[in-house]
């Protein structure tokens, strides 16, 4: 079960975008403990952050091999889902987003999701890219720590 204290000691939890993908999917290793985040936040113990990023990253497979339906879960999970705010992409994030970059060297996707968690005061980023959880900038978790 999920390490309840990263959830608890957190008010904001930012969410990579493969852990929306492991829930839909059923991962056999991250599905649950990724299903019991989410029931944090849907149950308001915590609020989720994510960035529009991650609806753009999650769309592809559907939308590639046509299938609708998981095209229309993903969407209406990004746009009703309780507690969790999808963050568009400004100029703020993308600054923030350039620094990472420069600094960290990591995709422009990668980038962009973690500063909008830093420009929305996460506490905690959950993630399972152990590349991005060298970030100082922000506590970054893997989904297999929790």
């Amino acid at each position: 079960m999920v390490t309840v204290k990263f959830l608890s000691d957190s008010k904001i939890i930012a969410l990579d975008t493969n852990l929306f993908i492991y829930v839909f999917e059923q991962h056999l290793e991250f599905g649950a403990k990724t299903k019991a985040v989410l029931e944090h936040i849907e149950n308001g113990l915590v609020d989720g952050i994510a960035s529009s990023v991650s609806l753009t990253e999650i769309l592809v497979k559907p939308i590639r091999e046509g299938n609708l339906t998981l095209e229309k879960q993903y969407k209406l999970l990004f746009s009703h889902f309780p507690n969790l705010t999808i963050l568009p992409i400004d100029n703020v994030v993308a600054e923030r987003a350039a620094y990472l970059r420069g600094i960290y060297n990591i995709k422009t996707p990668d980038a962009l999701i973690v500063a909008t968690a830093l420009v929305a005061n996460a506490d905690l980023f959950i993630t399972s890219d152990q590349r991005l959880e060298f970030i100082k900038e922000i506590k970054c978790v893997s989904i297999d720590q929790l």
